[in-house]
């Protein structure tokens, strides 16, 4: 067998049975289509609350950032 012939295949076993699923999930009629969750949002967190809890940055973090930032300038030149 090529590999084209198992490609098709595999595609033509995945189809049907995606079509018999879809088929047997439309013969329900006790279920929505589309199911709606009542759950609240996330809520977001802001850039500032997301820092460390002492709010500074470590020496480490600073020392990353200023080689990135040269990374970048070196990058764009």
């Amino acid at each position: 067998m090529t590999p084209q012939l198992l490609i098709f295949l595999g595609a033509l076993i995945y189809l049907s049975w995606a079509v018999v699923r879809h088929i047997k999930r439309r013969n329900r009629k006790d279920s929505p289509f589309i199911e709606v969750l009542d759950d609240e949002p996330v809520p977001r967190v802001d850039q500032k609350v997301k820092k460390r809890a002492g709010g500074k940055e470590s020496d480490a973090d600073r020392e990353w950032r200023k080689r990135v930032r040269a990374e970048i300038e070196d990058m764009t030149k």
